[in-house]
């Protein structure tokens, strides 16, 4: 029985482990989309012909930041992660 609940007990340990790990790759793949749109705007920022059409650029980064990229980031689950493995020192 006791052998039965170890096993359990590293499966869990693994999964969790697993799991922050996909959870920062995802934090990686979102902030490298992120880089790519903003280069975009970045790239268009000095072709546009006023300062108005500029205006409107930032206004969109700042946009894709708040509204896309920092929602993706799933910082909710990051948090879930942290506190699960201080969970599994704790066993």
């Amino acid at each position: 029985m006791n052998d039965l609940n170890e096993g359990l007990t590293d499966a869990v340990a693994e999964h969790t482990r697993s799991q922050a790990a996909k959870r920062l790759q995802v934090v990686i793949r979102t902030l490298q989309m992120t880089i790519h749109e903003i280069e975009r705007y970045h790239a268009k920022f000095d072709e546009v012909a006023t300062d108005t059409e500029r205006a409107r650029l930032m206004s969109w980064a700042v946009n894709y930041l708040v509204c896309i990229s920092v929602p993706n980031l799933r910082i909710d689950l990051l948090a879930d992660s942290q506190s699960e493995l201080i969970a599994l020192e704790r066993e």
